[in-house]
């Protein structure tokens, strides 16, 4: 009676809309490449699994392929418990252990329990599942480096001992590159686009709105919005192969290709070449291409030399002006380096190029909509995109010069647009109030910034927004109070260096910083995140190191090419025993709140 009685339960249980298990969790197994396998488990509607009793077994040790890593997605809370809520998203890299070749069967002995949201928990399961394997595509392991699990018939017992080795959480960087690997051709492109648009809002791009701006400008008259348009266009791509092909070429060699354009006399070269752009701007001369080329270029068309001009200025600004690395680049560069798949991996590239154009299109399009008509609108216009030129240039030649050197050349611009605003002119008759007013009165108060900027720099100032700090009292003895500062790093340049210091502070976390001078996006990380005061406090837990790649020389390149970092910012991480915890990376600009968030997930 009493087995009757639950047998009756049970079926009035499923009576009323439960899912039976092969309904509720059905797994499959696929080829992602040729060395890698996914596991996913198609659950039914409010259906999760317990992340703890999720467990992958080589069925057969003794096939001669290996799990070499394991990596799911993370897992999230319910009700307290982690649990999945959709599929874990397996990826098992493989390898071989043993000389075998041709095609292999592989058994995967998956094991989970998951509960029903309605309140209904089922009972432990157990599946096999197999798939061929192609051994001739796998590389060979040495017997050190044996697979995560890697064991004879292990015992329930020892499973559950195991899970942190069997579940690697992967870094924000690796999860973009499995976007590429496993997600189809347009979810690739769509994904990279939306990341390019948010790469958009960052340091990188904002000095090449005024060249853009500039250009378009500089081709005179009869500039309506399809022509600004379609020359917007042009420096747009131009900007997105460069950055592509550099990219796959960063990606297949593990060089930093942006950082050779770092070097002090290319800097120089494309300061100079934005002074002589801005001097056209101020109709110092009307900078034309040389006759022998016009001559030329008169048979392909009247207007092509323009367009080559743009072309040319895109590809360059975007290798030097803008050579900063984040997550989604750095992602992209990673799945090309370890799969070879320069297609693919261009095309993300591409795509998040023409993410991060896409302002750029827009205000080169707006320039020649809203061109005003030849006169005085025109030269203020002209005079400003030039003024912006030239601190463009500014901004570039710093990279080189000191900060003291270059505070004098800011006050010497701003002395430069004051004089133009006629800052030192007498008013005339009916000054109050009148534009003309306005302009000197604003125009005065930037002929007094730019002098203190020449008088602190030449008194050895460093800061623009405090250019009279040497003249404070106390200055030397309250420098927090007048700016505040980020901590001390450890300025290193070699592997040895690091590795010296990972081995001197064994029982200590280190973080190390990948930092260059003409990174703008790591200037933003010491100037906003590094100087919070709740940053400062977390990183006490640190021993902080930071990779100095200015120089980009041998050394750079071989600490850079050993971390497989394509640039500049990026941050690891260290545990106490010297390990890099590499699902704790960091690519690219984090703000403070960001980057305590992601402190305390470590």
């Amino acid at each position: 009676m009493r087995l009757l009685f639950f047998l009756l339960i049970s079926l009035n249980i499923w009576a009323v809309g439960f899912l039976q298990p092969d309904e509720a969790f059905k797994p499959k197994i696929s080829m992602i490449d040729p060395s890698t396998i996914g596991i996913e488990i198609e659950l039914g509607d409010q259906i999760y699994i317990y992340a703890d009793k999720l467990k992958i077994e080589d069925a057969d040790p003794k096939d001669g392929i290996d799990f070499a890593s394991i990596t799911m997605a993370d897992a999230v809370k319910h009700e307290g418990e982690s649990v999945y809520e959709s599929s874990p998203a397996v990826r098992i890299g493989l390898s071989k252990s043993s000389d075998i070749t041709g095609e292999q069967t592989l058994k995967v002995k998956l094991s989970y329990q998951g509960c029903s949201a309605a309140g209904l928990c089922y009972e432990p399961m157990e599946t096999l599942l197999d798939i061929t394997v192609d051994a001739d595509k796998l590389s060979k392991r040495s017997p050190s480096g044996s697979s995560i699990l890697k064991a004879p018939a292990v015992e329930r017992a020892s499973l559950e001992a195991t899970p942190p080795k069997a579940v690697v959480k992967t870094s924000e960087t690796d999860q973009i590159a499995q976007v590429i690997q496993g997600g189809s051709l347009w979810f690739i492109i769509l994904s990279f686009f939306g990341f390019g648009l948010l790469l958009a809002l960052t340091p990188c791009v904002f000095p090449m709105i005024p060249i853009i701006s500039s250009v378009i400008l500089a081709q005179g008259k009869g500039m309506g919005a399809k022509r600004a348009f379609f020359l917007s266009l042009v420096y747009v791509l131009s900007m997105a192969v460069a950055y592509t092909i550099a990219g796959v070429l960063a990606g297949l060699f593990g060089a930093n290709l942006q950082a050779a354009f770092q070097t002090p006399w290319v800097i120089t070269l494309f300061a100079l070449i934005f002074v002589l752009l801005a001097l056209s701007m101020f109709d110092v001369y009307e900078l034309q291409i040389p006759n022998f080329i016009q001559s030329r270029l008169s048979k392909m068309g009247s207007q092509r030399s323009g367009v080559i001009g743009i072309a040319i200025m895109g590809f360059l600004s975007a290798l030097i002006v803008g050579p900063c690395v984040a997550a989604p680049l750095a992602g992209a560069l990673i799945y090309i380096g370890q799969t070879g798949d320069a297609l693919l991996g261009g095309v993300a590239l591409f795509s998040l190029s023409i993410g991060m154009g896409i302002p750029l299109l827009i205000v080169g399009t707006t320039s020649g909509k809203f061109m005003p008509k030849p006169g005085m609108w025109m030269d203020i216009i002209k005079a400003v995109f030039g003024v912006m030129l030239l601190g463009i240039a500014i901004w570039m030649i710093g990279r080189v010069l000191d900060e003291n050197t270059t505070l004098l050349l800011w006050g010497g611009l701003a002395i430069f647009v004051a004089i133009n605003m006629n800052a030192l002119e007498p008013l005339g008759e009916h000054p109050s109030w009148s534009s003309r007013a306005n302009v000197k009165a604003l125009g005065f108060m930037v002929l007094l910034y730019g002098i203190s900027l020449l008088i602190g720099g030449m008194a050895g100032a460093k800061n623009p927004l405090h250019p009279l700090d040497p003249f404070l009292p106390n200055h030397d003895s309250m420098p927090s109070v007048v700016q505040p500062q980020h901590k001390t790093f450890e300025k290193i340049t070699s592997i040895e260096e690091l590795d010296a210091i990972l081995a001197e502070n064994k029982g200590k976390k280190v973080m190390v910083d990948f930092y260059a001078d003409w990174c703008s996006a790591c200037k933003e990380l010491e100037e906003k995140t590094f100087s919070n005061e709740a940053v400062k406090s977390a990183m006490d837990n640190y021993v902080l190191v930071q990779v100095d790649l200015t120089a980009n020389d041998e050394a750079a390149r071989a600490i850079s090419s050993k971390y497989s970092i394509f640039g500049p910012p990026a941050i690891l991480f260290f545990d106490e025993n010297g390990e890099r915890i590499k699902s704790a990376d960091i690519i690219g600009f984090k703000t403070s709140d960001e980057f305590l968030k992601h402190l305390g997930a470590i």
